[in-house]
C-alpha cells in the first residue's frame, strides 16, 4: 500500500468518524425534543381531561338546577293568578301583573 493512499484512508476514517458523531449528537437531540414534546403534550392532555370534568359536573348541577324550576313552575301554574285571571291583561300592564304574582 502507498503512503498516500494509508493517509488518505486514514483521512477517511477521521471523516467518517467525525460524521457519526455528529450523526449520532443530531439524534440524541432529536430524541430529547420529540420527548419534551410528548411530555407537553401529556400536560395538556391532563389540564384538558381535568377541565372536561369540571365541566360536566357543572352541566349536572345546571340539568338538576333546570329540573327543580321545571318542577317549581309546575307547582305554580294551578295557583297562578295570571294564568286563571279572565280579566282582559291589555288593562294592565304585564310587568306589574308578573309581579303580582312573584313572591315579595
Amino acid at each position: 500500500m502507498h503512503i498516500l493512499q494509508i493517509y488518505e484512508s486514514s483521512e477517511d476514517d477521521g471523516k467518517k468518524l467525525k460524521r457519526r458523531e455528529k450523526n449520532r449528537v443530531a439524534a440524541q437531540r432529536s430524541r430529547k425534543k420529540q420527548t419534551q414534546k410528548a411530555d407537553e403534550l401529556h400536560e395538556v392532555f391532563e389540564s384538558l381531561e381535568q377541565e372536561n370534568s369540571l365541566l360536566r359536573k357543572e352541566v349536572q348541577i345546571l340539568r338538576e338546577e333546570h329540573r327543580n324550576l321545571i318542577e317549581a313552575l309546575k307547582a305554580h301554574e294551578p295557583l297562578c293568578p295570571i294564568i286563571h285571571r279572565t280579566v282582559n291583561l291589555a288593562s294592565s300592564p304585564r310587568s306589574e301583573a308578573i309581579v303580582c304574582c312573584l313572591p315579595r
